[in-house]
């Protein structure tokens, strides 16, 4: 071997020409599965302020009215609306208390001198389909993720 061919040898193994693209191309899928995750993440946090926006406006419009009227008798279909799912997916429940004791009938009455309470509850259940479903698949998961909401609201 000649002086020549030992300098460039020792060079060789100096030369760092092509390793910030080797670097990239090992940390790019790392990266992009990250930044795919925290978009999925995001929508996610999104669909679920907006059912519990759609449950919260539903259970203000339950009392703007009296008991009897056509807002508070058309609560599910307003919230299926307002959370564009299917009516199906939403359960609005009456309940009526005495003294704070859950009872069994909303139109029933308490007993004289009880304090009376008379509430309803808005639940909307959904599923979150993500963009990027093969990372649910990746780990074992399939379908939809879960999302629901609920508010309650004193209407008396």
């Amino acid at each position: 071997m000649t002086w020549f061919q030992a300098i460039k040898a020792r060079e060789a193994g100096r030369n760092a020409r092509g390793s910030s693209t080797v670097e990239l191309a090992l940390l790019c899928p790392i990266l992009m599965i990250t930044l795919a995750g925290s978009v999925d993440c995001a929508r996610l946090i999104s669909a679920k302020l907006r059912l519990q926006q759609a449950a919260e406006r539903t259970a203000e419009m339950a009392t703007a009215g009296s008991i009897a009227s056509a807002a508070f008798t058309s609560l599910q279909a307003e919230a299926a609306a307002a959370a564009n799912v299917p009516a199906s997916q939403v359960t609005v429940s009456y309940w009526l208390e005495c003294d704070g004791t859950r009872q069994s009938l909303f139109d029933g009455a308490c007993a004289s001198g009880q304090q009376v309470g008379r509430f309803a509850s808005i639940s909307i259940a959904s599923s979150f389909n993500p963009n990027f479903a093969w990372l649910l698949r990746s780990v074992g998961l399939s379908g939809g993720i879960p999302v629901s909401s609920s508010a309650s609201v004193r209407v008396q």
